[in-house]
């Protein structure tokens, strides 16, 4: 057993114990890793859980990218925190482990352990796992994978939810989440927090007192995405179908993105010691949202970290609104989904639903 790397921005222990096995998992020898983790952090013995927090990704670079915004969520919801690491194909077979806990207010409050198996020693993995969890609390799992396969059905019969990312996969993988939010599947999506503005100015905006009026004249609305639509874009027009159910939705291609990339940071939260700011504009993300009670058009945009929402042909005359979007911090997006620790969001299944029944294969330019 040796001392590896400090743990990123944690509070209380500096260090992680670190322990290499031939092909499986000594479970006596982890449990003997997390107590000595626990007196390197200083505790008094007391450790403070509300949930078993299990991270599943098929490479070291992906734990790596999620990990700021992993352990972020972690501190807000004090946990104990399993991330399995799958490299199937790596060779030669080899299985190893990292332990640490870090101490907040005089208890320990995130309880960090880190499986890595290579080749054919991966399938002692989910055994390992089962056996560091903790009984009788909730079982979130972050999957950083595709929503498919044998691996992904088994991490939902596991958990209590299970939180994707469907913002930085195909869009077509959406539909395959709606089959599965159709058979009740507890699936959170962090393509979903990151709407939460939109729909909150939209909202706000249709309760006005004085546009009241036009909420039972909507007729259709417009999703602008920039460089390419994407999951973000396709459940914003899910939702609006399914608060409007008469309106007609259209998903639209914008200007190119101030990024590329459709994950930075891992996909919630800026890379690295970025300085905090509304998240870039990246490839399929939300820039404008358009809707209409003719001859009113209420029209929602995004300047940087500005949303600014008109009205126009209005008989009080024309109104403008500005919301800044909330800085982009590691974490943010997942804490958010951490707040419901079991089943789903209702909003979320219907919106996935109805933006599946959209032809996903096209759209119009703006």
């Amino acid at each position: 057993m040796t001392l590896g790397e400090p743990i990123a921005a944690g509070q209380g222990s500096r260090a992680e114990l670190s322990i290499d096995f031939d092909e499986g998992f000594d479970l006596g020898k982890l449990q003997r890793m997390l107590q000595d983790a626990r007196d390197l952090a200083g505790s008094a013995g007391e450790t403070v859980s509300t949930l078993n927090l299990v991270a599943i990704y098929f490479s070291q670079a992906a734990y790596e990218r999620a990990r700021p915004a992993l352990e972020t969520a972690a501190r807000v919801h004090p946990c104990r925190m399993v991330v399995l690491i799958a490299e199937a194909k790596a060779e030669p077979p080899a299985a190893s482990a990292r332990v640490a806990a870090v101490r907040a207010a005089g208890t320990v409050a995130l309880e960090r352990i880190v499986l890595l198996a290579r080749g054919r020693a991966v399938r002692h993995l989910e055994s390992a796992m089962t056996g560091l969890l903790l009984p009788e609390l909730p079982r979130v799992v972050v999957w950083g994978g595709r929503p498919e396969g044998p691996l992904f059905q088994h991490a939902m019969e596991l958990g209590d939810r299970i939180v994707i990312d469907s913002g930085t996969r195909p869009l077509a993988s959406l539909r395959a989440v709606a089959q599965l939010l159709a058979r009740g599947a507890p699936i959170g999506d962090l393509a979903w927090a990151r709407i939460f503005p939109w729909q909150g100015l939209a909202a706000e905006l249709l309760d006005v007192p004085s546009l009241r009026e036009h909420r039972s004249r909507l007729q259709s609305a417009r999703v602008v995405c920039a460089g390419d639509v994407g999951a973000e874009g396709a459940l914003l027009g899910g939702w609006f179908a399914t608060r409007v159910k008469r309106a007609k939705v259209e998903l639209a291609i914008g200007s190119a993105p101030e990024v590329d990339s459709p994950v930075p940071g891992g996909g919630d939260g800026p890379p690295g010691d970025a300085p905090m700011a509304a998240a870039p504009v990246t490839r399929g993300n939300v820039v404008e949202l358009q809707f209409a009670a003719p001859p009113v058009t209420f029209t929602l945009r995004r300047e940087r970290s500005i949303l600014i929402a008109e009205v126009k042909g209005d008989d009080d005359g024309e109104v403008v609104n500005r919301v800044r979007l909330p800085p982009e911090t590691p974490g943010r997006l997942l804490s958010i989904e951490l707040k419901l620790l079991s089943g789903r969001d209702e909003l979320y299944a219907e919106a996935a639903q109805a933006a599946a029944r959209m032809d996903l294969t096209r759209w119009t330019s703006s």
